[in-house]
């Protein structure tokens, strides 16, 4: 990717603990969990912890970045081709500039994050056959409660 196109990212030259700390004063740990869904954000969020996490995790950081481009800086959603980069792998066109945050409570956010999430493809199993004239099998698993008083 030109050089170029990178240097038109937000996230050019944007640190994880300067990304972190606008996100966090703009919307507040609550927000951000619901929104971002990552443990280190819901138990006893700080800076320096959330940031340890991230250099280990990159699916989280990445997952923060995503966040931070697409509805703290509300730039265009990337086509189907960049959506296979890093975030900080993807350009924008020159003169895109990014917007205002959008504002978001733990309810919005959570719908937002319900909607991102595909529905999951039912499975299709195949149809069980039971013969309705074949007798009906005991199980040989014997426990030792098996003689129990209280069995049903």
């Amino acid at each position: 990717m030109p050089k170029e196109n990178l240097q038109n990212s937000p996230l050019h030259g944007l640190s994880a603990e300067t990304m972190l700390t606008e996100l966090v004063e703009f919307y507040g740990w609550e927000v951000l969990d619901a929104a971002i869904d990552l443990k280190c954000l819901r138990i006893q969020p700080t800076i320096p912890s959330c940031l340890t996490f991230l250099k280990k995790a990159e699916w989280a950081r990445n997952r923060v970045e995503d966040f931070y481009l697409y509805q703290f800086k509300q730039m265009p959603k990337p086509s189907a081709e960049e959506q296979e980069l890093k975030p900080r792998e993807r350009g924008f066109p020159v003169g895109v500039q990014p917007k205002k945050p959008k504002p978001l409570t733990v309810k919005t956010a959570m719908a937002e994050r319900a909607e991102d999430i595909p529905e999951p493809k039912p499975q299709k199993r195949p149809p069980r056959y039971e013969d309705p004239e074949a007798p009906a099998q005991e199980s040989t698993f014997k426990s030792r409660f098996s003689n129990s008083r209280f069995r049903k």
